[in-house]
Formats: structure tokens, sequence, C-alpha cells
């Protein structure tokens, strides 16, 4: 199942719902989308508005593909998922209609660092939601800080004071 999300943007996100409608029809997928306030509805997919975060969490967990915006809080649902995921970044500059702003430079960022894929063009979302069905259907991204280990280190070459730090007598 495919599976789309929007999140809760004020305007929705009518280019990606057309788009991953398009791909579940043009695929034969079966899909689910989370439209939001988007003004159109999905004729392919099953669809609601909204879903509370469990839901939205346990569907993401039975998805074969997630297509969803590429804003923080949404992107961590479907990582933890650990299914394979498309970002279709909302962009342009930030206006009166479009106060979200260009998600482009995150949704590169993020996908660089998991391996994940970036959709700027809703007529190439069938092609790569083909390729990520011929992958394995679960991922293992790491979702672990490097704070700790960096951290770790440092302490141990540092004998655990920092430069900066200064005990109550004002000494090192």
């Amino acid at each position: 199942m495919l599976v789309a999300a929007v999140g809760t943007f004020v305007a929705g996100f009518d280019q990606l719902v057309a788009a991953a409608d398009h791909a579940c029809a043009k695929l034969g997928l079966d899909g689910f989308a989370q439209i939001g306030q988007s003004s159109i509805t999905p004729t392919t997919m099953r669809w609601e508005r909204f879903l509370p975060q469990e839901r939205l969490i346990a569907t993401f967990q039975q998805a074969r593909v997630v297509v969803c915006h590429a804003g923080m809080g949404i992107v961590g649902e479907a990582l933890r998922a650990n299914v394979p995921i498309v970002l279709f970044p909302r962009q342009g500059p930030t206006r009166r209609g479009h106060p979200a702003n260009d998600q482009t430079e995150f949704a590169c960022r993020i996908a660089e660092r998991h391996g994940l894929l970036v959709c700027s063009d809703g007529d190439a979302l069938p092609d790569l939601v083909t390729g990520l069905l011929r992958e394995p259907a679960k991922r293992n991204y790491r979702l672990g800080s490097d704070i700790p280990a960096i951290l770790g280190t440092w302490l141990s070459t540092h004998g655990g004071t920092s430069p900066n730090h200064r005990s109550r007598t004002g000494t090192v």
C-alpha cells in the first residue's frame, strides 16, 4: 500500500495528493492519503483529512511506501516506521498563501543522510515508487544521535573537564 501524507498545513498540498493518486492509479496500487486541507480529493486512494497521531503511525507501519511532504515531524514518523520513503517537498518562497516555505533543502539533506528519494515533479512519482517496490519492504534507518559518542570521546581525551569549566575557586 502506498501511503501519502500532507501534514497539517493550512492550505493542504494539492500537488502531493494528485501525484500520489495518479501513481496509485497508474501502478494499480492500493493507497491511502491523509489530505489535510487540500482542495482536491483522491479518486483512486482511500483518504481522510486528518488522523490522530497513533493512527497515522500505524498506517505508516502498514505501508509499502510512504510519500510525504518534507516537514520534520512527518518525516521522523515515516523514518521510525522503517519503510521506503519518497519526500515530496513544498516548493517556493514564503508568501501570504504559502507560509510553509521551501522544503527542498531539508528534503535533500535528509534524503542524502538516510537514502530516501526526493520527488519535485509529480509526473516522476510512479517511476520512483516502482523502483522502491523492487527493493526490500523494510528499512533500518539509523536514527540515533552522534552526540553521546562525541561527548564520550571528548571526555576521554580531556579528562572529563571542559577547558572553559571553572571551579568555585575560579581555577580549572
